[in-house]
């Protein structure tokens, strides 16, 4: 039991430190089988979307420091909520603006 427990250990923080290079959803694919992680590449056309709050300079310099965390808290759930619900792949967030993927990692039907 206790070797099994040290390897779940060891599994957890391996996924952890992964999970800060690599979007959750496509650990999630890979782990579930459902995208390869072999060294395959192929040519595709993808979407990327890199969207942020108009102004946001401005705004910030305006608001108080708790204002300007829920602004920015509430908008990057919205915009992730969004992202996620029409099956892209969120990238990452570059300070106020939102990076995001379509027909990768993960290849969709109706995209092109």
């Amino acid at each position: 039991v206790c070797q099994c427990e040290l390897s779940f250990i060891s599994l957890k923080r391996g996924l952890d430190a992964f999970v800060r290079y690599v979007p959750r959803d496509v650990v999630r694919l890979m782990l579930q089988g459902e995208l390869s992680v072999d060294n395959h590449m192929d040519r595709r056309v993808v979407s990327i979307l890199f969207m942020d709050i108009a102004g946001f300079s401005r705004v910030s310099e305006e608001l108080e420091p708790d204002q300007l965390i829920a602004l920015t808290t509430d908008y990057m759930q919205a915009m992730c909520d969004v992202i996620v619900n029409h099956s892209g792949t969120l990238d990452k967030f570059i300070g106020d603006c939102v990076m995001a993927l379509w027909n990768a990692p993960r290849r969709l039907r109706a995209h092109e």
